[in-house]
């Protein structure tokens, strides 16, 4: 892994993460969206790698009745995540093959989303 992890409540990031998924996978498919279903794809692949990485079991996570974002806004601050404006990038300064680019793209994404930006 290429970016060192400060953050000692991972299995809570990474639900968390997950259940942003599960709220735009909903959003995006109650509005047929195909944008937010691509971004809802690339937030959920992300959230695998990372449970397969950190060994958490996402099978037990069910719809929360609200989202907990502080574990996302605490691992952002910990690992020191500089967020994309995706006002100044093109798609080409993002290579989500790339662990770092993928986890700055859902992080950024999962930002602007959930703070209505």
């Amino acid at each position: 892994m290429s970016v060192s992890n400060h953050y000692d409540k991972i299995e809570s990031y990474i639900k968390s993460v997950f259940n942003v998924f599960q709220m735009v996978k909903r959003s995006a498919d109650q509005h047929d969206d195909k944008k937010r279903k691509m971004i809802s794809l690339i937030i959920y692949n992300y959230a695998q790698f990372m449970s397969k990485e950190y060994d958490v079991d996402l099978r037990e996570v069910g719809e929360p009745e609200m989202l907990n974002l502080i574990p996302i806004f605490e691992y952002i601050a910990a690992n020191n995540v500089q967020l994309y404006d995706f006002a100044t990038i093109g798609i080409e300064d993002v290579d989500i093959r790339k662990r770092d680019d993928l986890e700055r793209f859902v992080l950024s994404h999962v930002y602007y989303i959930t703070q209505g930006k």
